[in-house]
């Protein structure tokens, strides 16, 4: 009886233990299937709200991570499902508009021709030159700087300004030809933003050649002979263009001619007259000649005049002197036309030059030698002179001094000294 009652017993629990798990059982796949439901309907209303297709079943590899699933409640129940498919969404591609993939451009200038060649062009005058210049790139081209040489003006483009592309610019030049014949060169340049021309060059060629002849081209005048040695001068076109003179000129006037601005012709011939007073002060000169010819608008003749006295040397310069050391020097004061003549006084500006001895010499050349036998030279006078350097003062070094020669009856000479003080004196 023992035994039948302890196996109902061990029957009554086992059956015991099998309801409860068959519960449990029960109640774990109710729970499954309400989870699926809930998920199944939140991914059927995404589905019909954004259209997309229906996702298909794929093996889940080993090494993929395990997503959470988080049962519906009614504090979420609105949001999207935090699943896979969510996460899998590729982000939408931006549109990519011009205005956003702008890539900057870049600037091109394109010379039509940098070399300009004027050929014969006449002395003293003004031409033109013009260069012709596109933008070709596919951003604007910047003239940073425009240079010219000497004698040239430019026009038509300037500093900063800009040429869109597609847009040309001219570059204008009026160039001056100078005076004397021969080849001439100008240069022009422009500074731009190409990175691959960053500066332009261009180039003017022409040859100077003489439109109008002249005689004398220089004049060698004197003193002592009749109207200063000056004979006439002959203007002559030769290129067959008639032209007036319209003005004659010389320094200080001193030497004048007659001629009628209204009369036109191929050649000229004018009759100057010197004063011989103003050419005694005006050894050295021109005379300027204005016409109207095209391509000659001035004539210019220098001349020379052999003055009366001539004083060796010309100036005087002395190194290394010490103070209270008085130097001695010979100089000579030679009449170029051989006229006898006297000196009145001998004196020094600034008392640094005192005359030791004075002698008349005749017969000399005008170089202040002796004349070569046989052959009259002209007069001439030997000063001896002395120079004494004071003691520096305020650490100057330098000295400086003038010797006039007054020649009785007649103009003063001066002959100008320099002096360098020894080191410690």
């Amino acid at each position: 009886m023992a035994d039948n009652r302890g196996m109902k017993r061990v029957a009554a629990r086992r059956w015991g233990l099998s309801l409860s798990l068959g519960l449990c059982v029960l109640l774990c796949g109710g729970l499954l299937l309400s989870q699926a439901g809930c998920q199944k309907e939140t991914s059927g209303t995404k589905s019909s709200a954004v259209q997309e297709p229906a996702a298909k079943v794929v093996a889940v590899e080993p090494t993929a991570k395990v997503v959470e699933v988080q049962p519906v409640t009614p504090g979420n129940a609105d949001k999207p499902a935090q699943g896979p498919a969510q996460q899998a969404k590729p982000a939408e591609p931006q549109p990519q508009g011009t205005e956003t993939q702008a890539v900057a451009g870049t600037p091109k200038i394109e010379v039509e021709n940098p070399l300009r060649d004027g050929g014969d062009v006449g002395p003293d005058t003004t031409q033109n030159a013009r260069f012709v210049f596109k933008s070709t790139g596919n951003a604007p081209l910047k003239i940073l700087k425009v240079g010219a040489c000497c004698g040239s003006v430019t026009r038509g483009v300037k500093d900063g300004q800009e040429y869109v592309p597609g847009e040309s610019g001219t570059l204008e030049v009026d160039y001056y030809t100078g005076p004397n014949p021969g080849p001439l060169q100008r240069r022009l340049s422009l500074q731009t933003n190409d990175p691959d021309h960053p500066v332009v060059t261009f180039s003017i060629k022409a040859n100077v050649v003489l439109r109008v002849d002249y005689e004398p081209k220089r004049l060698s005048l004197a003193l002592k002979k009749d109207n200063g040695g000056c004979g006439d001068i002959k203007v002559k076109s030769l290129d067959g263009q008639p032209f007036s003179i319209t003005s004659f000129r010389s320094t200080a006037n001193s030497i004048t001619a007659e001629f009628n601005p209204d009369t036109k012709a191929t050649e000229f011939v004018l009759k100057p007259r010197a004063d011989i007073e103003k050419l005694r002060k005006n050894t050295r000169g021109q005379i300027s000649i204005d016409l109207t010819h095209p391509e000659c608008r001035n004539l210019r003749i220098s001349y020379d005049v052999l003055p009366e006295f001539t004083i060796s040397p010309p100036q005087l310069m002395v190194f290394n002197l010490k103070a209270n050391e008085p130097v001695q020097r010979d100089v000579w004061i030679i009449n170029n036309y051989g006229d006898n003549f006297e000196i009145e006084s001998v004196s020094s500006q600034q008392g640094l030059i005192k005359l030791i001895e004075s002698k008349k010499v005749q017969d000399v050349a005008a170089d202040g030698k002796p004349a070569p036998e046989g052959q009259a030279g002209g007069m001439r006078y030997h000063l001896r002179v002395e120079i004494v350097a004071p003691v520096a003062q305020d650490n100057r070094n330098v000295l400086s001094d003038a010797l006039q020669v007054k020649i009785k009856n007649g103009e003063t000479l001066t002959v100008h000294f320099r002096g360098w003080l020894a080191r410690g004196s």
